[in-house]
């Protein structure tokens, strides 16, 4: 069928072509979003149940495809309880404990305590790749709540995501109802909220 060296520059051409584009058509397949998008997609899994007279809260996220714009910024979850007769977050609460674990896989790869404030708790945690590890889009929350009157229906999550670089979040609110960044002004974000 070949005579002579045409089968060594034939075969490495089809070789080529074949790879091309089989890497085109994994490409095209995979799925990205925008940052902006990822507030549809994001999963979120939010429980809480009575333990003796505290309340335990627990919380995973997972983004189920990466941001196409990449890792930056910093995000943050606010834990709240609202009150059913007023609809506010409720004061008279007591953060017994409270830790917040990124995850890569099944490593735990970065963790701290929340930031108690007036009317819940605020954690904060990258976004960022660093050596092909990913900070930020896989983690859980875990919160022991003490006071009178606990009922897991009365938890909110708030999570707010951002996809810059900028000031710390001002630790004011946890249900982030005008969140701001130190004197950063027009930090792009979006607040996703899950009872």
């Amino acid at each position: 069928m070949f005579r002579g060296n045409k089968p060594v520059l034939i075969l490495p051409a089809i070789l080529m072509i074949v790879m091309f584009i089989g890497g085109y058509q994994f490409l095209q397949g995979s799925e990205a979003a925008t940052n902006e998008e990822l507030q549809e997609v994001i999963d979120i899994q939010l429980e809480a149940n009575r333990a003796n007279d505290d309340l335990r809260i627990r919380a995973n996220w997972d983004w189920t495809i990466m941001p196409a714009e990449g890792l930056y910024g910093e995000d943050y979850i606010g834990i709240a309880l609202i009150d059913q007769d007023t609809g506010e977050a409720r004061t008279d609460l007591e953060f017994v404990d409270s830790r917040i674990e990124v995850l890569f896989g099944d490593q735990v790869i970065e963790e701290a305590e929340g930031t108690v404030v007036d009317n819940g708790i605020i954690f904060a945690f990258s976004n960022k790749m660093d050596e092909n590890v990913t900070y930020g889009n896989l983690g859980r929350v875990e919160v022991t709540v003490g006071g009178e009157e606990l009922q897991a229906d009365d938890v909110q999550l708030h999570f707010l995501h951002t996809w810059t670089e900028h000031s710390p979040l001002d630790k004011e609110d946890a249900t982030f109802a005008q969140p701001t960044f130190g004197n950063a002004a027009n930090v792009p974000y979006w607040i996703t909220t899950r009872p």
